[in-house]
């Protein structure tokens, strides 16, 4: 639907309609859900457009924005404005502050000490991150919808998830694939055989990627893209530190140093990760069945111990 330049010449076009001032807008980047356009006013200022392939979308990051700003350590974006589908007629978007860095999966950083400090900069913007709590429990703060009990909340998801696998399972997704979904679905008890007693605010997608640093200090600059952004089991965000070159800076083992890990953590970390590939099928196509072969049958077998 993104991928034509007569499609980017229209989306152009429909943010060049919320700013008549706009100067130049230039495609910088894409992902599952959208595209994020780099916009410069005649003066020289830069802002960012993300434009949304799913409806209601951009509500909810704009949502999960504002709660993160009110309690990370580091920098979050300033939204500028939203426009939506209801208005322009076609697609969500969110306009919001430029921040000048690179996401830190690029940063290359060789001594030690240096790369430690940085480490810690992340880690500990996560942990205050997930020292909120609520006390109407486990949930999503923008629908407010609410559980006691973590378990109750998160199998709601996996629920929508394996029902859109067995209604409309995708070409892609390979038989071995759904075999190990299918298994992991009626293992859910066997994984959270422990009670979360604690809900945590969550970024939800807290990964290098996502995480701006600026290449002359490597420091952190700021946190963008939350998905998923809740109050739920903290370790949710967990796995998500070993994407990209995470290891690379030790940040499950910074965190884990700082912040004891649940008994339990090995396979919900696991069980965690694949279902967060199969969101990303059911939700807009991606499909990579090495992956869930891998952390599926990791989890299977940590099961079996």
């Amino acid at each position: 639907m993104f991928g034509n330049i007569k499609r980017t010449k229209q989306l152009k076009s429909i943010i060049r309609q919320h700013n008549k001032s706009i100067k130049y807008v230039k495609q910088i980047n894409r992902g599952y859900y959208g595209y994020v356009f780099l916009i410069t006013d005649p003066f020289g200022k830069k802002s960012v457009a993300k434009v949304y392939k799913k409806d209601d979308y951009a509500k909810r990051e704009m949502a999960q924005l504002e709660m993160l700003a009110k309690h990370s350590l580091a920098h979050i974006p300033e939204i500028y404005a939203i426009d939506t589908k209801k208005q322009n007629g076609f697609f969500d978007i969110l306009f919001m502050e430029f921040i000048d860095g690179v996401d830190a999966s690029k940063i290359k950083v060789i001594d030690e000490k240096e790369k430690m400090r940085l480490s810690n900069e992340i880690v500990d913007n996560l942990i205050a991150i997930h020292s909120v709590s609520d006390p109407n429990g486990f949930g999503d703060f923008v629908s407010g919808n609410y559980f006691e009990r973590w378990q109750d909340y998160y199998k709601l998801q996996i629920d929508s998830l394996f029902d859109s696998l067995k209604s409309d399972r995708p070409n892609k997704f390979s038989k071995q694939s759904f075999s190990i979904a299918e298994k992991l679905y009626y293992s859910f008890d066997d994984v959270f055989c422990l009670e979360v007693k604690q809900n945590s605010l969550i970024h939800g997608d807290y990964n290098l990627w996502n995480l701006m640093v600026d290449p002359a200090t490597n420091r952190l600059a700021a946190v963008i893209d939350p998905f998923g952004c809740s109050f739920a089991d903290r370790e949710l965000d967990l796995f998500q530190l070993q994407n990209s070159n995470g290891n690379e800076y030790r940040l499950l083992e910074n965190y884990a140093s700082k912040i004891p890990l649940s008994e339990i953590f090995e396979i919900k970390n696991a069980y965690y990760r694949f279902w967060d590939d199969i969101k990303h099928l059911v939700n807009v196509g991606y499909c990579d069945n090495d992956s869930f072969c891998k952390y599926g049958n990791m989890t299977l077998e940590l099961l079996n111990r």
